[in-house]
């Protein structure tokens, strides 16, 4: 019976020793250097570790409450890898190519990345060649404008097939969570016809996953109100830290900007839009700017460098957050121009047709 107990115990604690994940990484000439993993969620840190590296080689071990995309840096060596942290073992190999090379070999959730990553990497050596050429004509001087838009064209047609082959790929493997994660980093580009049928693909566990419940939320929240609609009013922080309402800050004629200090089209969009703003605020003209910014002092100080005299609210989750969802920005600069009674009456435009668009509605009051 002794026996027996001693046994049992001795199998439990085994048991015990092997819940949880380990990474065996291997690495060439970067010994005594850091390696740090880290993990985020809701565009927040969640998760940050680091080892040293020894002899070519580092090891972490840890637990996870379900399988975590995790990235991986070394001090010194350019660029970062993603990999699926599970409660398994993890190899992870780094030679002379560096980290964007690196090979992971996990679980299932690594297998399936792996996998995807595979059936884009002809299209990637395309990309990743172009890109070089043409970054070098560009640095040289020897690219025309011309040829620097041919080759953009091609840069865009070949993400286009990427595309392709990502959307293939949740249609073939619907019940995987690199599906699901791909999926719900699509939102930017997809219809909302053809997102909701590649959700509607996936089985319960799937969409009850941590990518299933956002591609939910998202769902509920993408009114992407037209012209004719009603607007959506929402609340975000002002420049001093308030809550505010759009509600709060319209007049006759409002533009809703989304715009960010990281945004070089908006910064350059900036001097006309002021002179449309100075032009027929006295009428009864508004901008409410809606930044995209992580960074509260980075966009404070873009206000006032560009002297922005209109109204400012912060969506620090940028894309991810819900106002993006309501609204369906894809990608800034962006607009929603609404009259007195909240009804859309403008959405994405420029800054001639924004004004010449004012020039008629207050003709007619």
């Amino acid at each position: 019976m002794f026996v027996l107990v001693f046994l049992i115990l001795a199998s439990c604690k085994n048991e015990k020793k092997k819940v949880g994940y380990e990474i065996h990484g291997t690495v060439e000439g970067f010994n005594d250097s850091i390696c740090e993993i880290s993990q985020y969620q809701d565009e927040s840190l969640y998760f940050k570790d680091s080892v040293v590296i020894k002899d070519g080689k580092f090891k972490f071990t840890g637990t996870v409450d379900r399988p975590r995309r995790t990235m991986l840096k070394i001090k010194g060596m350019p660029g970062r890898v993603q990999v699926w942290l599970e409660n398994t073992q993890t190899t992870v190999t780094i030679n002379d190519d560096g980290l964007i090379k690196a090979i992971a070999v996990g679980g299932k959730a690594q297998e399936m990345a792996n996998l995807h990553k595979l059936k884009k990497r002809p299209i990637r050596n395309k990309i990743d060649s172009l890109g070089n050429i043409i970054m070098t004509g560009r640095k040289t001087g020897n690219l025309t404008d011309q040829e620097n838009d041919t080759l953009s064209s091609r840069m865009q047609a070949l993400n286009e097939e990427l595309y392709k082959i990502t959307d293939a790929f949740i249609r073939d493997f619907p019940n995987s969570l690199e599906s699901a994660r791909a999926l719900n980093e699509s939102r930017f580009r997809l219809d909302k016809e053809v997102f909701t049928e590649l959700f509607a693909l996936m089985n319960d566990k799937t969409q009850e996953s941590i990518y299933g419940k956002e591609i939910v939320r998202y769902l509920k929240l993408n009114v992407d109100p037209q012209i004719g609609d009603k607007y959506v009013d929402f609340e975000l922080n002002n420049v001093k830290g308030q809550k505010t309402k759009i509600s709060e800050l319209r007049e006759k004629y409002t533009l809703i900007e989304f715009w960010a200090s990281w945004c070089g089209p908006c910064r350059k969009a900036n001097p006309a839009l002021k002179k449309v703003y100075e032009k027929f605020h006295e009428k009864g003209f508004n901008i409410v700017g809606v930044s995209m910014d992580h960074s509260k002092e980075k966009w404070l100080k873009a206000i006032k460098v560009d002297s922005l005299p209109w109204d400012h609210i912060l969506n620090e989750k940028g894309p991810w957050g819900d106002v993006a969802s309501i609204y369906n920005i894809r990608g800034i600069p962006d607009n929603i121009l609404i009259d007195d009674n909240g009804i859309v009456i403008g959405r994405h435009l420029v800054v001639d047709d924004l004004e010449a668009k004012l020039e008629i509605e207050f003709n007619k009051k």
